[in-house]
């Protein structure tokens, strides 16, 4: 039976009301654990006071940052240390002047500010959600679980997502030197700066490029400066070395580091695992990944399908990271949301929507989000149509 307008509202309303209250439910325990120290924020929080207190040098070094984070934090012999571009240990030199639990607060309520002003920064591309129903818009981002888990371990992917949406808007606005300098400021997490970056030079996209290019030279100078040359090839190492196990340590104890993000590569080692060499999983994931930066580059120049790509393609991330798939998620429900007709138009819709809501039901059953990587799969090609004769035209301003 097709959906009604009333029915299509009624649907989305208890829909999104089902999974903040799922939110809630699940996640509402781990907050304690987060407080008191078992949390990725630990690992942002210490690596501030390392700047601060002239440690810089040794923010790559697992024993350094054990013996600060059961200093500073609480006694948790779990080796986790900061593993990002030094640059990015600056933000969080502020809050290292603060005990860790206010500090982690502090960054709560920073982060809760993030998602408001992405919100605010999306909403005008997402006018027929918001005709749906006036609070979607909003929904989108604060009823997604990857959402949730980034704010309750104190992750950076709500500044990441903050970045890549100014970025965004920027592109659809027809600002593209600015787009390309806020895309640069997301290579803390350069897994996803950099195919993204690829695929608007492959496409010509000469002015982002050269907005990436030269803000991305002077963070990489910060970098060096704070941690030296020995600092940056231990961050890049880290992302190189990374090997998936998909399926060890997930489940709903967040009160440790968020499993693997859903990519080329987790998938491929989950539907094989055991059965393949992991050295021959990656060589086809490597090969996998090239082809569709391959075939990406031959479709129109469409922001929401590079953010798409370069979380397939990543080698590194956890799930929070994946707040990320609400650009393409947002853009795509926006276009086909309402569509009552068309093979397509009902799979983009359908595709979109599942994996909206997706990453609770993996953890509610305890599944891999690995497998979420075949709704991305799936959502290539909708979202590529999508980009034809629905994504928002930039427009002034």
């Amino acid at each position: 039976m097709p959906l009604t307008a009333k029915r299509l509202r009624l649907t989305v309303v208890v829909v999104s009301s089902a999974l903040f209250l799922i939110e809630i439910i699940a996640l509402s325990p781990a907050v304690l654990a987060a407080v008191n120290g078992h949390a990725v924020f630990r690992r942002l929080y210490t690596a501030g006071y390392m700047v601060r207190a002239g440690q810089a040098h040794n923010l790559y070094d697992y024993e350094t940052n054990r013996r600060f984070q059961n200093e500073l934090v609480s006694r948790d012999d779990v080796k986790g240390r900061f593993d990002s571009p030094a640059y990015e240990a600056l933000l969080f030199v502020p809050l290292s002047l603060l005990s860790y639990r206010l500090a982690y607060f502090a960054f709560f309520a920073t982060n809760l500010t993030l998602l408001g002003l992405s919100i605010r920064t999306l909403r005008p591309f997402l006018d027929k959600l918001e005709k749906v129903w006036w609070w979607l818009p909003a929904a989108v981002f604060l009823c997604f679980f990857p959402v949730a888990l980034a704010l309750i371990q104190g992750q950076d992917s709500i500044v990441l997502l903050t970045l890549m949406l100014a970025s965004a808007v920027s592109f659809y606005r027809g600002h593209d030197l600015t787009a390309g300098v806020f895309l640069s400021l997301t290579l803390f997490n350069f897994q996803f700066a950099l195919p993204i970056a690829l695929l608007f030079l492959l496409w010509r996209k000469w002015h982002i490029v050269a907005g990436f290019s030269v803000t991305g030279a002077a963070v990489t100078v910060i970098s060096l400066s704070l941690a030296g040359v020995a600092g940056l090839r231990a961050c890049t190492h880290d992302l190189f070395s990374w090997s998936p196990k998909p399926f060890a340590g997930e489940g709903p104890n967040i009160g440790i580091p968020a499993p693997a993000i859903p990519n080329l590569r987790c998938l491929l080692h989950a539907l094989t695992w055991s059965n393949i060499s992991p050295g021959k999983v990656e060589a086809v994931a490597a090969g996998c990944s090239i082809l569709l930066l391959a075939w990406a580059a031959t479709r129109t120049v469409n922001f929401a399908l590079a953010v798409l790509v370069a979380l397939l393609i990543s080698m590194h991330g956890t799930i929070s990271d994946a707040v990320l798939l609400v650009i393409p998620i947002a853009m795509v429900l926006d276009a086909r949301l309402t569509v009552t007709a068309g093979t397509s138009r009902l799979w983009s819709r359908n595709i979109a929507s599942l994996l909206f809501v997706a990453p609770a039901i993996c953890f509610l059953a305890r599944s891999s989000y690995c497998l979420l990587a075949l709704l991305m799969l799936g959502l290539l090609m909708p979202l590529r149509f999508t980009s034809a004769d629905s994504l928002p035209a930039p427009t002034a301003g």
